[in-house]
């Protein structure tokens, strides 16, 4: 059976590009990481990242929503989130890991 048909997409909330140079604390090693925003969503973000950051899905970090434009003031702060996915393709040719994050529930 082909499945090409099929979308492969989960996310329910809609995904706006936004490209925005924001900040974020990573838990594990203790430091404030520049990153830079791909798209995001009421529920998450896709964000690059340096390729020497060591993130591994699963981990706890606060996202400073501060450059996100439409964010209310009271969320333009540090919003906690989960990284859901690292992805480690363009890490050699670009410099970068793409990093998905699924927002806390308020």
């Amino acid at each position: 059976m082909n499945n090409s048909d099929t979308s492969n997409e989960r996310r329910q909330d809609t995904r706006y590009p936004m490209a925005t140079s924001l900040q974020f604390h990573h838990g594990p090693s203790k430091r404030e990481v520049p990153a830079r925003s791909v798209d995001v969503s009421d529920s998450g973000m896709l964000m690059y990242v340096p390729a020497t950051t060591p993130v591994r899905a699963g981990q706890s970090v606060y996202v400073n929503m501060a450059g996100i434009s439409g964010r209310s003031a009271a969320t333009a702060g540090p919003v906690q989130a989960t990284i859901v996915r690292v992805d480690r393709a363009d890490m050699t040719s670009k410099g970068y890991l793409g990093v998905g994050v699924r927002f806390a529930a308020a």
